[in-house]
């Protein structure tokens, strides 16, 4: 529906994408449309992988000023071009979004002891509004580093902090009030950065579209936007005309996770899912975790091998089976954004893992409403095949069945269980002022004890006199004292 009416309204569009295929491929798609309808519009899309090799935001808004006063064009970007964008350069411009905007949310936790006194140098920290937090901007007397600079640095931990602080329609956030505070011992930094749909308020209009708005973190950030209204509209693009039955496998009873996948028994499980599917001859499409990867490569060549996140992808319409063993949950990185928005474990797990496998499964043949064949699903657990099948219930595929997968032999494995749970942080933290103070308060309870010491003693009578204590008399040597004792003799 949002590329028919772009190729059909005449009008200034700007399209944002997840991923530079999927720009082309809307491209494409478009100048069908666009023809259908008998319309000309202009199409640009804009991203790194073409040359020449000139910044992506320079060039987007080189092409925004260049296509001001055309009646009829469509500049495709990605969600990243989008973020970097100003609301008010978009003045004239109606905003597409295809899928929840990746990257929206940041945080991260940082460890800065030694190297504090460099962003320091860099970086100013403003009141927030908020006691313990700041707001992170740019010195006036300081030039934002390239990106080539952030990349190649040393302190890879750093470099999301770097690229978010350069967005300047990003708002930084870091739990601390003075810099030096990152010195003191155990002291982790939390930074976070939410940007929303706020941000595109000037534009002429937003259209976004999305399977899982409802419930995404996003929804739950716009909820409180007090410059634009969100309204909520269910929108059939096709009826189906026939039901596939959709067969959901599963190979285990316990969760995956990357870290368990690296032991001994978590490696195991990998094998023999990835034997399992190459006994059957496994055809489909498939992705995995970077660290799981080299367990199927050459198991299954005559497989599509694909990247974790397809959302809005159409090139894999054509595979009536798909096998994703993937894991994407929460890490210690997102406590500072679960702090701010008050999400847990579960919410992470569904907004990132959950959605990743939910629309990896949609790419293939059953997005034609026309399909009624068989068609196969495999993902790790149990748990996984049940949400994924809840999914595929609401968006109204009755014939889903899990289907366990007993000949891996793995299904009985029991996975030590996990200590790790989302704890909030404490709402104090430590600082350099606090600190002095805390040696100050210290320092006066030790006088106090000496003072009640010295009382006790004085009570006692074995208070000493003040001055020096009297000498003993020099007595000579242990040589000189002996050969004394000798002469007395």
């Amino acid at each position: 529906m949002m590329l028919n009416e772009m190729a059909a309204q005449p009008g200034r569009y700007i399209l944002a994408a997840p991923r530079k295929d999927l720009i082309e491929e809307h491209v494409v798609r478009l100048r069908a449309l666009a023809t259908s309808h008998g319309r000309t519009p202009k199409l640009k899309p804009i991203h790194s992988d073409q040359g020449p090799r000139e910044p992506v935001g320079r060039r987007v808004a080189e092409a925004l000023e260049a296509y001001d006063m055309e009646e009829h064009v469509v500049i495709a970007i990605t969600h990243e071009a989008l973020i970097a964008l100003e609301g008010a350069a978009l003045t004239c411009w109606h905003v597409r979004i295809d899928e929840i905007p990746d990257g929206a949310i940041l945080s991260s936790q940082v460890s800065i002891r030694t190297s504090w006194p460099a962003l320091a140098a860099r970086y100013a920290l403003e009141p927030s509004g908020v006691p313990g937090q700041s707001v992170i901007r740019l010195r006036p007397d300081i030039d934002n580093l390239p990106l080539s600079a952030i990349t190649e640095d040393v302190g890879q931990k750093l470099v999301g902090l770097h690229r978010a602080i350069a967005t300047s329609t990003r708002t930084v956030i870091v739990d601390i009030d003075d810099w030096a505070d990152a010195s003191l011992t155990g002291r982790r930094v939390n930074w976070w950065s939410i940007w929303s749909l706020d941000v595109l308020a000037g534009c002429e209009s937003i259209v976004l579209t999305g399977a899982s708005y409802v419930g995404s973190i996003l929804q739950r950030v716009m909820e409180g936007s007090t410059r634009i209204t969100v309204t909520l509209e269910e929108v059939a693009t096709s009826v189906r005309t026939d039901s596939p039955r959709i067969h959901t496998h599963y190979y285990t009873r316990h969760p995956g996770s990357t870290s368990w996948w690296q032991t001994d028994d978590g490696s195991r499980c990998l094998v023999q899912i990835s034997r399992h599917l190459e006994s059957i001859s496994f055809r489909g499409y498939w992705a995995c975790n970077d660290v799981v990867v080299p367990y199927f490569r050459h198991r299954i060549p005559d497989a599509a091998q694909c990247k974790p996140k397809q959302a809005g992808s159409n090139s894999l319409r054509q595979h009536a089976s798909c096998a994703m063993i993937y894991s994407n949950k929460s890490q210690a990185n997102d406590e500072p954004i679960m702090d701010v928005l008050g999400l847990d474990d579960n919410d992470i797990r569904s907004a990132r893992e959950d959605e990743d496998v939910f629309q990896f499964a949609l790419r293939g043949a059953i997005r034609a409403a026309n399909y009624n064949g068989v068609y196969d699903i495999h993902v790790y657990d149990q748990h996984q095949a049940e949400r994924l099948r809840d999914r595929l219930v609401t968006q109204r595929y009755g014939d889903v069945v899990l289907v366990p997968i007993d000949a891996a032999g793995i299904m009985d494995i029991a996975r030590p269980t996990s200590n790790h749970a989302y704890k909030a942080s404490p709402p104090h933290k430590s600082s350099v002022e606090q600190r002095e103070q805390n040696r100050l308060k210290e320092c006066q309870r030790g006088r106090r004890r000496r003072e009640i010491l010295r009382d006790q003693r004085q009570a006692e009578g074995t208070l000493r006199k003040p001055g020096r204590p009297r000498s003993i008399p020099n007595l000579g040597t242990v040589n000189e004292m002996q050969s004394q004792h000798k002469l007395d003799r």
